[in-house]
C-alpha cells in the first residue's frame, strides 16, 4: 500500500532519509504507536530509501487493512516534474525506487493507495497496480 506524508509540499526539503524517519517515528510514538513508524520503508524524492518495520512486522498504515500488507511511505518532491500527469507530487527518482522495491518483494499480488480504503487523499493519486508491478 502507497503513502505519502500529510505535510505541505517541501516539508522535508533536504533532509536526510533518516531525519524523515525519526520526524514521522516521533509522530507514531505521539499518537500512541507502541512500535513507532507505521511503514516498512521510506522513499525520497531522490531516490534514496530507508527500511522501517521489518517486513514481517504488522505495519501501521490503514486501519484494519494491515495484516499482511507492505507499507511504502513516499516523500513528495518540492518540484512538480511533468504537468497534467497523475504522480505529479513524486520525482521520476521516487516512482522509480519505489517500483524496484515493490518488483523486488516476493508474493506482491497487488498495489493500492490508502485511499483505496480510508477517505483520505493519501498518497495524493489513484494507484493501478499495473503501474507498479
Amino acid at each position: 500500500m502507497l503513502h505519502c506524508a500529510a505535510v505541505s509540499t517541501g516539508y522535508f526539503l533536504n533532509q536526510t532519509p533518516f531525519q524523515v524517519f525519526s520526524t514521522v517515528n516521533k509522530w507514531h510514538h505521539e499518537r500512541g504507536w507502541k512500535n513507532g513508524f507505521g511503514y516498512h520503508a521510506l522513499v525520497m524524492p531522490d531516490g534514496q530509501w530507508m527500511t522501517g518495520r521489518p517486513r514481517e512486522m504488522i505495519g501501521a498504515g490503514c486501519i484494519g487493512k494491515n495484516q499482511g500488507v507492505f507499507h511504502l511511505l513516499m516523500i513528495e518532491s518540492r518540484r512538480v516534474e511533468t504537468i497534467g500527469e497523475p504522480l505529479n507530487w513524486f520525482s521520476r527518482d521516487c516512482i522509480e525506487t519505489t517500483r524496484q522495491i515493490i518488483r523486488s518483494l516476493p508474493g506482491i499480488e497487488k498495489v493500492s493507495g490508502h485511499n483505496d480504503y480510508a477517505p483520505k487523499l493519501c498518497p495524493g493519486f489513484k494507484v493501478q497496480s499495473v503501474d507498479w508491478l
